[in-house]
């Protein structure tokens, strides 16, 4: 029983690599064909961020979705709308009106992406034990995070050595190459018996679940983990990624010749080599540890530390332990939380408290750029980061009264 379970899992997060491989495979290539094709860069933003757009619109319907079907039916049907919506960026090349193709495409894969997060998540928390959830949380965040620079690497290969259509179309054959596995490989896993009525939107249906979890043992739990994930997306992805080009620009910082954008992905890249690890390493300590909550704590002052060395750092060498200590800590907020909701959750209400969880990422990671940027921009990078540091830094008393809660409801 216990291998199939882990097979099981193991299935999940193949397919989990699989959608965010194929994502990636695309997502490089976009704003160099629009700019070909004469769309506006302003419209190319709005295209690239139309996909977080429909998630944030459908992530509550994806959450409803996989609690009452499970985890099999979403994740295939995730995958198969992520495909279609490459296959639209395909269209842009061969028909009229490439805006419209685009931004069509980008919300469709919007669309799939949410049931693929969403799903993925929520299935390995339904099919992992107490013993073994931070291994297993672990294990399918990372295969979310690596299939993506995976995809970018081998998207821009196939466009450098054949053409972008091909990248194009190769990405939607992933894609659907991982539905047909989900389909075949990932249990149901379905909670409750399933309504007839399983697919019909309900406008009120949302606001109606809201109000009865607030009534719910665990709702404390699960408003105080969306609020961290909320200000660690609003950190990280939000204000560093999108402005670390801009530090390696204004300090005039080179790795092996190449210029600003190549710098900043390779600094990126170092980041992500060293948060992989990391992550696998931690879900084994929160497996050997009853409370989740605790070790929010260190990671918070970690990634706070990281950010205020890359404020101070005026050469690579200098900046170099705050990357490390990013990269360690990248998923120390997020792991123990999502361990946390997977322990205190019913299984009929995992899909809905992880569409919730991951609602509030996708805000703090929308809000982020703006904020980041228009700051940096207006009042300088060291501000910015500082500023960063310091919202981190502030929540440390508040992650301290959350182990506090957490050890009062489980004894």
């Amino acid at each position: 029983m216990q291998r199939r379970r882990t097979g099981a899992i193991r299935r999940v997060v193949a397919v989990a690599f699989i959608g965010g491989m194929g994502g990636g495979l695309v997502f490089p290539i976009i704003p160099a064909v629009g700019l070909a094709l004469g769309i506006p860069a302003a419209m190319i933003g709005l295209i690239l961020a139309a996909n977080r757009i429909t998630r944030l619109a459908l992530a509550s319907w994806a959450g409803r979705l996989v609690d009452r079907l499970g985890g099999r039916g979403p994740l295939a049907l995730g995958l198969l709308l992520e495909g279609v919506g490459i296959l639209g960026y395909s269209a842009a090349l061969a028909f009229g009106h490439p805006t419209a193709w685009f931004l069509a495409g980008r919300a469709m894969f919007g669309a799939g992406s949410a049931l693929l997060q969403i799903g993925a998540q929520a299935t390995v928390l339904r099919l992992s034990l107490s013993s073994d959830r931070g291994r297993q949380a672990a294990a399918v965040r990372v295969a979310l995070s690596l299939g993506m620079p995976g995809g970018l690497v081998l998207g821009g290969l196939i466009a450098d050595v054949v053409s972008n259509r091909a990248a194009f179309l190769v990405g939607a054959a992933l894609e659907g190459a991982g539905a047909i596995a989900a389909l075949i490989l990932v249990p149901a896993s379905a909670g409750p018996e399933q309504p007839a009525d399983a697919l019909r939107p309900r406008i009120d249906s949302s606001w109606h679940w809201l109000s009865n979890l607030r009534r719910e043992p665990e709702f404390p739990f699960v408003a105080a983990a969306c609020g961290f994930n909320l200000l660690c997306f609003l950190a990280l992805q939000g204000v560093l990624m999108p402005t670390l080009v801009l530090l390696v620009l204004h300090r005039q910082f080179a790795i092996f010749g190449l210029a600003a954008e190549g710098t900043a992905g390779l600094l990126m890249a170092a980041i992500m080599t060293v948060s992989l690890p990391a992550a696998l390493a931690l879900g084994r300590l929160l497996d050997r540890r009853q409370l989740r909550t605790p070790l929010i704590v260190p990671a918070l002052g970690g990634l706070a530390l990281g950010l205020a060395s890359l404020a101070f750092g005026r050469t690579l060498p200098a900046i170099l332990p705050g990357l490390i200590l990013l990269g360690t800590f990248f998923n120390g907020v997020t792991l123990p939380l999502l361990s946390l909701l997977g322990d205190i959750t019913p299984r009929e209400r995992l899909g809905r408290v992880v569409s919730l969880f991951q609602l509030s990422g996708d805000i703090g990671g929308s809000i982020g750029p703006v904020a980041g940027l228009t700051v940096g921009v207006g009042v300088g990078l060291a501000p910015t980061y500082l500023g960063a540091a310091l919202l981190l830094a502030t929540a440390m008393p508040f992650a301290r009264a959350l182990a506090r809660s957490e050890r009062t409801f489980r004894s």
